[in-house]
């Protein structure tokens, strides 16, 4: 069966976008548009709306965004699909964060949380929660934050989604542990790890165990602090990451500095040579510095 006009536009701004054509994408939207407004479909239209206002978001256009998300709040019909708003409101709340209005991001993000809520759209929901629980850590809320961290992580946990419940798990360790409350983040790191090791995530089960480890040693608690950043620099070998696995390699010789000093000097200059093969200047200075101190 052919398609459409809007379908065809639509697609075709969904091919444009994937390929990074925005202005294309950009055009194809709006095409879908007009179609839709020549034939009254003000729902779609505000749908497509909802696209543009996203589209023009992620390339920086605020002005644009703002515009096209409130003419689809305005032309969504009270009687519609209340999904479009939902996703509107997400978005413009988003946009009101980016410019530090912190009130109307709030409004924004707590009716379209309920929104998805009422429709049953647990990811969405999850989504927007997840947002709302950064934004209340960046502002040092940090009991609020982590009580709309659990709702997110609660849903995470029942529906299945364990790469999303490692993300969750991580962010509140990292709280937890700058809160002073050392056995909390210290079981949502292990956790966290142990999520992104299950999918696959070399990389941030990497810089998990890596966070571990660095929390331990702060604990005085060597043994664990070394098994957890030995497996991230083992980790970030694997993944070919150059200058992670530098990064460990000098806190493992932080480690062993003053009982084993020539372990520490090994894996200090191992680390130097790493960050120089990546390139990473800072690092290597950094690196050699170390190496200088453990000579003299």
């Amino acid at each position: 069966m052919p398609l459409n006009p809007v379908e065809t536009a639509l697609r075709e701004a969904d091919r444009h976008a994937a390929a990074g054509e925005l202005q294309q994408a950009r055009e194809a939207l709006r095409r879908a548009r007009m179609f839709c407004h020549q034939q009254e479909r003000n729902e779609e239209e505000a749908a497509i709306l909802v696209r543009l206002g996203e589209l023009e978001l992620t390339s920086g256009n605020r002005q644009a965004a703002r515009h096209a998300l409130d003419e689809a709040l305005t032309g969504l019909p009270p009687n519609g699909s209340s999904t479009p708003r939902a996703m509107a409101l997400h978005l413009l709340g988003t946009l009101e964060d980016l410019e530090g209005a912190t009130q109307a991001r709030d409004t924004c993000w707590q009716a379209s949380a309920a929104l998805f809520g009422a429709n049953g759209l647990g990811d969405e929901e999850a989504r927007v929660l997840h947002a709302q629980a950064r934004a209340e850590r960046t502002a040092g809320r940090i009991e609020r934050a982590l009580e709309i961290y659990g709702r997110v992580l609660r849903h995470y946990t029942s529906v299945g989604r364990t790469f999303h419940r490692a993300e969750v798990l991580r962010e509140i360790a990292q709280i937890q542990g700058g809160c002073g409350r050392a056995d909390l983040a210290h079981e949502a790191f292990d956790q966290a790890a142990d999520l992104f090791h299950m999918n696959g995530d070399i990389l941030d089960e990497a810089s998990t165990r890596c966070e571990l480890g660095r929390l331990l040693a702060s604990l005085g608690d060597r043994e664990g602090a070394r098994l957890a950043l030995g497996q991230a620099s083992r980790l970030f070998s694997t993944a070919g990451h150059l200058g992670g696995e530098a990064e460990v390699l000098l806190d493992l010789a932080r480690l062993d500095a003053g009982a084993t000093p020539r372990t520490a000097l090994r894996l200090v200059r191992q680390a130097a040579d790493l960050a120089a093969r990546a390139g990473l200047t800072e690092l290597h200075a950094t690196a050699q510095a170390a190496a200088g101190a453990l000579e003299a």
